[in-house]
This record gives structure tokens, sequence and C-alpha cells, in this order.
């Protein structure tokens, strides 16, 4: 379920940002642990000695660097090649693993495919096998491929079996991925997650035969149609992307920067096309809809200044004429019947937005008035942003008093938030009580989540979460037709992040502080709503937890069935323009 506004204004637009890749060994949340822990031994706090953080980096090394980048490849290449004998040459002589010999669970989307086997499940419990059957098990999956495009072969988490003991046998997960063509030429995709367990591991693994020791079949996808389900057609829509920022061309270091843009969408002039808003560093604009997928550029025609570049917006009927209005940066531009868009004065409007990262707006009072919520609003820091107190940032509430004017309410409301670094923010109604509730996505900790009082004041609510998990995107849908709205989190997620906090020893820190750090590694969150405003977190258990640096998602229904599909794309840090970090 929705808030009560148009679906182009109930969710703050957290715009796809893409950088150059900065050669760093080590993930977000890696980085984090590793210099923080520094930071606090150095200073006598509790944290990691030197010695320990040295163990955390060999860790990485040997388990992300030279069993990821460099031993695992040779899987990745010999399933690529349909090469048996290479596959072969990495399993040891007393190998042992275990796959999957029941039929898989199939379900038919119409437009495609998906069987799924997975180990905890007793229909599907898996059987064991040696290393022959193993080779011929996955040879057959790379058979089913009439044109294998891609495969690799990435570490999730891997560890000395005995703590500390690095020159013992280590285990961990992997995860596998298959792409290309099926039999009738349609797309097919194959992901597996495995299990492994490996004698030792060092420098010279990668030169030696025979180093895998186990390999378990924990769960297998393959999704698979009879066509491509979406087709490129950029260049017919007359939506000019070349002016857009292109982080790749012509800007690098410190200069490149970290968001380039958003799109917003609304029906601005009621000929019930959608049209669309393009904001950039380059400048924005609006593009009227024309139908068919076809756009045409009315910046100019409309009144909206081209040059501007400021990059977040809103769409709202803020005077209740029927037209949506447009708030950019820190003033509202009146609809004027759907024709021009008039800038007004915030010396008429009382509004006095700052510098901010986004808008979300909802009748948060139902007094028949649009309101305005602004987030994202940089506060001078007083704490440890990342899993300390924090103070970095505000949000403002502003409530409409009719004739486009606003009085500030965000003491009165209690929104003014945690002081977390926030990206994003949604009104839904939480508990289906009829009025508009409100969560946050924030970076730096905790996310926000107020249930309405009713009275035009909100009451904070707590969500099933310890540390918020890096959020920088957020929407709210109903995703399995209970008539209870479920929230999905986009947010930061680090393979390496996720390895070394996993390999960090219990006891260094506080248990609350522990606490935090296992948990922000998590990845992306879906809450499924359990009525009374309450979520349960089940973003692992659904398969959407490790999308990578995550922005900007979605809910949409792509195939027309009436359930809602899940959009969540990411990337901010890439190795190539076409490889991005998810």
């Amino acid at each position: 379920m929705s808030s009560p506004t148009s679906p182009s204004s109930e969710m703050v637009a957290s715009p796809a940002a893409r950088r150059r890749f900065i050669p760093v060994a080590l993930g977000l949340a890696a980085l984090v642990v590793l210099g923080l822990s520094l930071a606090w031994s150095r200073r006598g706090e509790p944290g990691l000695n030197e010695d320990q953080a040295r163990n955390l980096q060999e860790i990485e090394h040997l388990g992300g660097f030279v069993l990821g980048d460099l031993a695992l490849p040779q899987i990745a290449d010999a399933l690529r090649d349909g090469d048996p004998t290479g596959l072969t040459s990495v399993l040891a002589e007393d190998f042992s693993g275990r796959i999957f010999r029941e039929p898989a669970r199939t379900s038919d989307h119409g437009f495609a495919r998906i069987s799924t086997w997975q180990h905890d499940n007793q229909k599907t419990a898996g059987a064991d096998c040696d290393a022959k059957e193993l080779v011929a098990w996955m040879m057959n999956h790379q058979q089913s491929f009439e044109q294998l495009d891609s495969v690799g072969l990435k570490v999730k988490l891997m560890e000395p079996v005995t703590s500390g003991k690095l020159d013992g046998p280590w285990h961990g997960t992997l995860r596998l991925r298959m792409a290309g063509r099926g039999a009738g030429n349609g797309p097919r995709e194959i992901r597996m997650q495995l299990a492994c367990r490996l004698d030792g591991l060092d420098d010279e693994l990668p030169n030696r035969k025979g180093w895998l020791k186990r390999l378990e079949v924990r769960r297998v996808d393959i999704s698979e149609s009879d066509a491509p389900l979406m087709e490129e057609m950029t260049l017919q829509t007359g939506i000019q992307v070349a002016r857009l920022q292109d982080n790749w061309k012509g800007i690098s270091g410190q200069q490149t920067p970290a968001l380039t843009g958003g799109v917003y969408l609304a029906d601005y002039d009621g000929d019930r096309q959608i049209d669309c808003l393009l904001t950039d560093l380059r400048g924005l604009a609006l593009y009227r809809g024309l139908g068919g997928g076809r756009f045409r550029n009315v910046t100019a025609a409309v009144g909206l200044p081209a040059s501007h570049t400021d990059l977040q917006a809103a769409w709202a009927d803020f005077d209740n004429d029927g037209d949506p209005d447009l708030v950019l940066d820190r003033r509202i531009y009146r609809n004027a019947g759907g024709l021009r868009f008039e800038p007004l004065d915030p010396s008429t409007t009382g509004l006095e937005l700052e510098d901010n990262v986004g808008f979300a707006v909802a009748d948060v009072d139902r007094d028949g008035l649009v309101d305005l919520y602004v987030v994202g609003i940089s506060h001078r820091t007083t704490g440890q942003k990342w899993i300390g107190a924090n103070d970095s940032n505000r949000n403002q509430l502003w409530h409409n008093e009719g004739d486009l004017t606003f009085t500030n309410s965000t003491a009165s409301s209690g929104t003014a938030g945690s002081g977390t670094s926030t990206f994003a923010a949604v009104f839904f109604d939480a508990n289906a009580d009829g009025w508009p509730d409100l969560m946050t996505a924030c970076e730096f900790g905790e996310n926000d989540f107020w249930l309405n009082n009713g009275d035009g004041t909100f009451a904070r609510s707590p969500l099933p979460e310890i540390y918020g998990g890096f959020s920088m995107g957020l929407t709210v849908g109903d995703i399995d037709n209970d008539g209870r709205a479920d929230p999905y989190l986009a947010n930061m997620y680090s393979k390496a992040g996720e390895r070394i906090v996993a390999n960090l020893p219990r006891g260094i820190y506080a248990d609350d502080v522990d606490r935090k750090l296992r948990d922000f590694v998590t990845g992306s969150e879906l809450y499924h709503n359990n009525s009374r405003g309450g979520f349960t977190r089940i973003g692992q258990q659904a398969g959407v937890a490790d999308v990578g640096w995550a922005y900007g998602p979605a809910y949409v229904d792509l195939d027309n069935d009436g359930q809602l599909d899940l959009y969540a794309p990411a990337g901010f840090q890439s190795v190539t323009p076409d490889r991005p970090d998810g």
C-alpha cells in the first residue's frame, strides 16, 4: 500500500550514481571496521590491536584475494569452457560433495519460469556425491545453455575453521552465477549458493591441484524465458541521455561527484500520459509524455530553469487545483493549469528550506492539504557517525496552511529524526488506521520510523533492526496482497565487509557495538508487515539482501499478474561502465 500521494511523489528519489573505480582491496564496511578498530585501540579504548587487525587483513587477503580473485576463476573458466578435466583438477582426491537430485520446485509466471532447489527444504534436501558425480552434475547445468555468455564465482564468507589458525583448514560460502541463452534462444540464468571447505589456504593455492576438499550446493535458482523481458528503446523515447552527467567521461579523482541526478514522474498537464522530470548536474529537463513511450522536451516552454543543477525534487498538488506543483531545491513552482510553472518567492510561502537530500509528501493530518517533509539537512556532527551517537542531519516537516503557505511543524510533530544521515523517506499507512505513518532510510545509523497519532504528532516506533544497514533508498508496497504495506530498504552491501566482520573476534567491543557491526553488513532488508505497525525482517530469506551498493529501489508489477515485482539497482563504485558493484 502506498501513501496517500501520487506514486511519483511518495518516495524521495535516490538517484542512481556512478563513480570511477577506486582500487581498494576491501569493501566499505571492512574499511570502517578496521579503521575504527585501530583508531580506538590507539586511544586506549576497546578495539582491535595491531596484531588482531593484521590477522583480519591476512584472512581477507587469503580468502578474498588469493581464493576469490586467483583460485576460483579456475572453476569459473572450466565451467565457461565446458571443461570437466579442468574442473576435476581442483578437486581433492578424497573430495566429497552434496548436490540436488530431486525435481525442482518450479513456478511459471507466463513470461518466465523459475526453478528452485533449497538445501533446508526437506523435499529437496540434497544427496551426497563424489568428485565424478559433482563434475557431471555441474557440466549438465553448463550444457543446459545454448550459449553461455558469462560465469562468475565469488567468495561471500571465508574463515579458518579454528579461529585465528590460518595454517589449518578453512570453510566458507560461495556464489556462482551462469548466464546466457537457453535452448529456445531466450535468456537463461543459474544462481547457486555453495558451501566449501579447504584443507589449507596460502598464497600458493592457485598454483596447486586438488585444493577443494568439499563443496555443498545449498540452493539453486534457474530463471529462463522464451524471449528477453525488456529491450533497449532509449533512442525511440526522445529523451536526450547524452546530455546527462557521465562520471566515466572527463572526470577523475576528488572531483568525481557522488550523486549525478534523479528521475521524477507525474502527469503535470492532465492528459493521462506520464511526464518525466530529469534533474542532473548539467541541468534539468521536463519531458512531456506523448504516448507510446515517446517524450518531448518542454522545459523552456513551461518556464522551468534548464540551468538548475540541484538534484532533489518532488511533485504534489499543494494548492488543490488538480494539477501537481513542483518543489525544486528551496522553492515551489506553481503549476498554472498544466501550461506553465510559476516560481514562488519563499518569503510568500513561508518555506525556509536549507540544503537537503530530498522530499516526501503526504496529508499528515488529513486536513485536505498536502504537507512537505524535507530530509538530509546537514548538521555539524557531535558523535561518531558510523556506530556511535550521531548528530549529522536534521529533517523538517512543513505543514500546509493553504494558499501555498507553510509553517514549520517539525518540533511539534516530533519528526526531526535521530540525527543520522537521511537519504530518503516514505509516508505510508503502516498499521492500517487510515493515517500516513513515516519511515526514513538513514546512511549512518538506525532508520527512523514513526506512527501517526492522528493529531499532527508522531510517535517513534521500533524497527526489528540493530543498526540500520547503511540505508540509501526506500520503497513501500504490498508484496503478498494481504492489505498491509511492506517496506524494502536498499542498503550498502559488501562481500568483503561481510567476510571481515564475520571473522571479527567476539569480545573485542561491547556487546551493543559488536551487534551493530555484524548487523550493518547484512545487506538490504525487506520488512514484512505483521499488522499493527510491526515488521519481520525477511530480506535474506526472500533472496533480496545482497544487492550491492544499492540505491533507489522500486516496486512495480512488470508482468501485470497482480503481484508486485522489485527493482533494486546498484551502482556507486564500478570496475567498468558495464560492471556495476552489485
